[in-house]
């Protein structure tokens, strides 16, 4: 039985968008390509309480390969903010508050894994639905 992240199954608002089963897609299969790579795999609970777990390391290794598999970030972890505001913008009506998104999501942390586990955190937290949604 396949189990996804929590943040995966965050009920979406009426004012969100959906992402298209195309991009959901994507999503699903960069997590399966960094579940099946031993130096990014983790135990999909710890990913289920992502804010209680975004301080553990291999949660952070697993975000890194997402957001660089969504190309959020860069190989080297850059954080490229045209793409994270493609991304926030696929799932928010309000244009005004696309900006002001990335710039509250999109912060370099001490470490890479740390600055993807806390930009997924970001997205969770503010309602951000770049998310897939996968039933076991």
């Amino acid at each position: 039985m396949k189990v996804v992240f929590a943040f995966v199954f965050v009920i979406l608002g009426a004012s969100a968008h959906h992402l298209s089963s195309e991009e959901k897609l994507k999503l699903q299969k960069i997590h399966e390509r960094c579940q099946a790579d031993p130096s990014t795999h983790v135990d999909e609970r710890l990913l289920m309480k992502l804010s209680e777990n975004k301080d553990n390391a291999a949660v952070g290794a697993h975000m890194l390969c997402m957001s660089v598999g969504a190309g959020m970030q860069k190989a080297n972890g850059d954080l490229d903010k045209e793409v994270i505001k493609s991304k926030i913008s696929l799932v928010t009506h309000d244009r005004s508050k696309i900006d002001g998104l990335v710039e509250k999501c999109a912060i370099n942390q001490d470490t890479l894994k740390k600055t993807a586990a806390m930009l997924w955190l970001c997205f969770i937290q503010n309602d951000v639905h770049y998310i897939y949604d996968l039933k076991a």
